[in-house]
């Protein structure tokens, strides 16, 4: 192809003037083509297609409102950064408390010292009263109550927003596995004492939760930095993504379906019936379908799926899940997404109905982030609407 009519994407990025990840967002949505370079997992752009979209001023949102800027998360074709530092990197070494102290620029040994937050009044009735509750559907009821019993969350200062987040994700951690009060050990061993006594499991958790901590601009961090406009509490930006997540158009389009797949699969003794099945009914297989943010291929989805094979090797469910995993790549060209080795993961720890909590845990982190960067940028104008409705009658 010749290079006179593609650009490269760092090239159609600095023309547009925006983000890597907001490039792939166009192609997604058909503003941009964009063609595969032969022996390279990076693509080139149509450079007609991205003159035309600067020259109309394709570089806003949907929305019309101007493309946002963020220094907690860097997407590139090469990986996820969050700071300037290498998602895959800090799974290999860092713990979760050490990774929210960089997302939220605070130092994890005080945000997560031995002080615990405080419980609700009448906590221990209230979780009486909701045994029967979803772990998620708990924690959303008691995180409310839980912010106004520890007065400290309303500190929107820096150092007080990140105590807060700090708290805020012990206590999260402590109702999704089903824990009366907060622990001040490191999340991942909370989590994994928990489920397992394995240390092998109990780090896989921690890589996990580290490796989804944030997306950029995903839709759940859309709804938290919309909120944290009107000045919520760390607490508050983890309500705002927990209901947002649970949104129909994602939940149940996405999570349900790569829940139900990993379910069937793992206890099929042909778990390629799963795959050939639905390729047979023209259907997609879940889990498989290329994210906006990720569209060369997710490397957290590899690093997490290798860390799955060291610890789950020789494990029946595990060998069916990657025959099943094996012929989707075979038969469709692309890898799987990080939700299904984070969804087996969930899987293999017998958290049924409650897979999504170590993503969840995870996930909090960034909400945090998004939530404080959000409150201290420059107040702006709220945007004008483009009125499409009837018009009033003259007279």
């Amino acid at each position: 192809m010749s290079n006179d009519l593609y650009l490269s994407a760092s090239e159609a990025a600095a023309m547009l003037g925006v983000s890597p990840a907001t490039l792939y967002a166009y192609v997604s949505r058909k503003k941009l083509r964009s063609f595969q370079t032969p022996d390279s997992r990076s693509s080139r752009y149509w450079r007609a297609d991205v003159i035309a979209l600067a020259t109309k001023g394709g570089t806003r949102t949907d929305s019309g409102a101007e493309a946002r800027q963020t220094a907690i998360t860097l997407l590139t074709e090469d990986g996820t950064y969050y700071r300037g530092q290498s998602v895959i990197g800090l799974a290999e070494t860092e713990s979760l408390e050490s990774v929210a102290g960089l997302l939220w620029q605070a130092d994890p040994a005080e945000i997560f010292s031995g002080r615990l937050p405080k419980p609700a009044p009448h906590q221990k009735k209230i979780l009486a009263s909701l045994s029967s509750a979803l772990p998620m559907d708990r924690a959303l009821a008691l995180l409310p109550l839980l912010e106004r019993a520890n007065p400290r969350a309303f500190d929107t200062s820096a150092a007080g927003f990140a105590q807060a987040g700090a708290d805020a994700v012990r206590w999260l951690t402590a109702l999704l596995f089903n824990r009366s009060e907060p622990s001040a050990d490191p999340i991942h061993q909370v989590v994994a004492s928990a489920t397992t006594k394995s240390d092998a499991i109990a780090d896989l958790v921690r890589r996990a939760m580290i490796l989804v901590a944030d997306q950029q601009f995903c839709d759940t961090t859309r709804a938290v930095r919309a909120a944290a406009i009107t000045g919520v509490t760390a607490y508050g930006a983890v309500i705002v993504g927990m209901v947002a997540g649970g949104g129909q158009s994602i939940r149940f389009n996405r999570v349900d379906a790569v829940r139900r797949f990993i379910a069937e699969v793992a206890s099929s003794n042909h778990p390629e019936e799963a795959v050939i099945g639905r390729i047979r009914l023209a259907e997609k297989i879940p889990g498989f379908e290329p994210l906006p943010n990720h569209q060369q291929g997710d490397a957290r989805a590899d690093a997490l799926m290798s860390a799955s094979k060291q610890v789950f090797k020789g494990e029946p469910e595990f060998e069916r899940l990657m025959r099943a995993l094996n012929l989707t790549t075979e038969l469709t060209g692309r890898a799987p997404g990080v939700i299904i080795p984070l969804l087996f993961l969930g899987h293999m720890l017998g958290m049924r109905g409650n897979e999504l909590a170590i993503g969840m845990i995870g996930r909090a982190l960034g909400w945090i982030a998004h939530a404080q960067e959000e409150m201290r940028q420059s107040p702006r104008r709220s945007p004008q609407a483009n009125y499409v409705g009837q018009l009033p009658r003259p007279g």
